[in-house]
C-alpha cells in the first residue's frame, strides 16, 4: 500500500502532538494542485498494489477546494482517502462554508470529524491557537446541521481527568456518530518533544474509569494498551531479549510519500521526509515509478533511523529508565523512538524547504 500526503494547504492550528508537523503554511496554487492530481494518477498506474492520496493539512482553507475535490474524486488509478478532520477554523471563517460543504457532499465525501483536547482552555493551549475550541465546536454544529456525519476524536493528555465532565457534556450535546479515543504517538519530528509535558500517564487512564465507558470506549482494552506502551514496559521488553536489529528487520508493507505545496515529492510522511524525488510537475513518471516501487515500507523503525547508528539495547534500556515510567504512548514503537531521542541518536530525516508564499 502506498499513500501520498498531499499538502494542499497549511493547517490553522499547531497541535503540539502532531505527527505530521502540521501548522500554518501556504496554499498550493489551484492549477498546480490539479496538475499534481493528474500526475499522481498517472504515477499510480505504474505502481503495484493499492495507491491513495490524502488532501492535507486542512483543505477547507483552499479557495478553490471545489475544483480540487472534483479532480480528486474522478481519478482512475489513485483513490482519494478522505479523513475529513478539520480544526473548524478555516471552515467557520468562510462566508461560503455552505457551498464548501455541499461540494464535499456532492463529490461523495460525507464524513467529517473534529479533535477535542479537553476543556476550552486546555484545547486552545495544546493547539496553540486561542479560539480553537470554539471554532471546532461551531464547526461540529454546522456539519451536523448540514446533514454531514460527525465523528469526534478525543486526544488523550494529562488534563483529561479534570476535564472529563466537560468532555462528557460536549459529547452528549453533539451526539457524534463515532468517538475515537486517541493516545498520541511519538516520532522524532522536530516539534513532537513539546507535547511531552502534556502526555498522560497510566494513572490518568485509571482516573477516567466510568467516563471512558460513557464515551463508548472499552475501558479495560484502553488501560491494557496504555500499560503495554510505557517506558517501563519497553525497558522490560528489551531486558527480555527484544533487540532493535530484529525490530528494524521486520518487513513493512506500507509506503508513505508526501507532496508539498511547492510540488516537491518526498519519500516519507509529512515531517518525516528522507529523500526528495523531485518536482512532480516535471519529473519523469516512469523513472519515479521504478524508484518508488523499489522502496521498502516506511511506517516505522527504518522510516526514521539507519540501523548502523542504533545503540546497544543496554544503552536504550538505561535511557528509558530515566523517563517517567508510566507515561502512555500510542504504541511501543513510539516509546523506543522517545528513548532514542533521549540518547540524541541521529535520524534519517532531511530538512525540507517550504515557501513562505506561493
Amino acid at each position: 500500500m502506498t499513500n501520498i500526503d498531499f499538502l494542499v494547504s497549511g493547517c490553522n492550528t499547531h497541535c503540539q502532538h502532531c505527527y505530521v508537523n502540521g501548522g500554518p503554511g501556504p496554499l498550493m496554487p489551484v492549477e498546480d494542485a490539479l496538475l499534481c492530481i493528474e500526475r499522481l494518477d498517472l504515477l499510480a498506474s505504474r505502481l503495484p498494489g493499492e495507491v491513495s492520496f490524502t488532501l492535507d493539512h486542512e483543505p477547507m482553507n483552499h479557495p478553490d477546494i471545489d475544483r480540487i475535490l472534483q479532480a480528486a474524486a474522478q481519478t482512475q488509478w489513485i483513490q482519494n482517502f478522505h479523513h475529513g478532520m478539520t480544526t473548524g477554523v478555516g471552515l467557520m471563517r468562510r462566508q461560503d462554508r455552505h457551498a464548501v460543504l455541499q461540494s464535499y457532499l456532492k463529490w461523495g465525501y460525507s464524513e467529517f470529524g473534529i479533535t477535542i483536547h479537553g476543556s476550552k482552555a486546555h484545547h486552545d493551549e495544546i493547539t496553540q491557537r486561542p479560539g480553537a475550541y470554539d471554532a471546532a465546536v461551531s464547526a461540529a454544529d454546522f456539519l451536523k446541521a448540514e446533514g454531514a456525519e460527525l465523528n469526534i476524536s478525543l486526544m488523550l493528555n494529562r488534563f483529561f481527568p479534570e476535564d472529563a465532565e466537560s468532555i462528557t457534556g460536549l459529547l452528549k450535546r453533539l451526539q457524534p456518530s463515532y468517538i475515537y479515543f486517541a493516545i498520541p504517538i511519538y516520532t522524532p519530528h522536530r516539534n513532537m518533544g513539546r507535547f511531552e509535558p502534556y502526555r498522560a500517564a497510566v494513572e490518568d487512564i485509571k482516573n477516567l474509569q466510568g467516563y471512558l465507558a460513557q464515551w463508548g470506549q472499552d475501558e479495560s482494552k484502553i488501560l491494557s494498551l496504555g500499560e503495554q506502551s510505557t517506558p517501563i514496559a519497553a525497558a522490560e521488553q528489551l531486558r527480555s531479549g527484544a533487540g532493535l536489529p530484529e525490530l528494524f528487520a521486520k518487513e513493512q508493507d506500507e509506503l508513505y510519500l508526501s507532496l508539498h505545496q511547492d510540488c516537491m515529492l518526498y519519500v516519507g510522511n509529512s515531517g518525516a521526509e528522507t529523500q526528495c524525488l523531485g518536482d512532480l510537475r516535471s519529473i519523469d513518471i516512469e523513472s519515479a515509478a521504478k524508484t518508488i516501487a523499489s522502496l521498502p515500507g516506511n511506517r516505522d523503525y527504518g522510516a526514521f533511523y539507519q540501523e548502523d547508528v542504533l545503540p546497544a539495547s543496554q544503552a536504550l534500556t538505561a535511557a528509558l529508565t530515566k523517563l517517567p515510567p508510566n507515561l502512555v504512548y500510542g504504541d511501543i514503537e513510539s516509546v523506543f523512538y522517545r528513548g532514542l531521542d533521549e540518547l540524541n541518536i541521529p535520524t534519517r530525516l532531511i530538512p525540507t524547504q517550504q515557501p513562505k508564499s506561493l
